[in-house]
């Protein structure tokens, strides 16, 4: 059986083409970006330093909230700062 029977058969004519690529709807942000690797290092910082299982998922809890209501808090923030621009240069026109 050939291991690579679930990938489509490209002819040696399409290796040359560039299909396009999904683009992202907003930019990267360095803020979303450091609440995602702060989120997922968080229980493993608390199960180090929390001797007691229950109070550590008490504590994975509280983070997982806190870094809920942040990440909202930057997405309502960059919404809208987007709608002040768009504002912005509607009035410009």
């Amino acid at each position: 059986m050939d291991p690579r029977a679930a990938q489509p058969h490209r002819n040696a004519e399409d290796r040359d083409v560039d299909y396009p690529r999904h683009q992202h709807h907003h930019r990267p942000s360095p803020v979303g970006h450091w609440t995602r690797t702060i989120g997922a290092l968080v229980p493993l910082v608390i199960t180090e330093l929390v001797p007691y299982h229950s109070k550590q998922i008490r504590f994975i809890r509280i983070a997982s909230v806190a870094l809920a209501v942040l990440n909202e808090g930057n997405y309502a923030f960059r919404v809208q700062q987007e709608r002040r621009e768009r504002e912005y240069d509607r009035e410009r026109q």
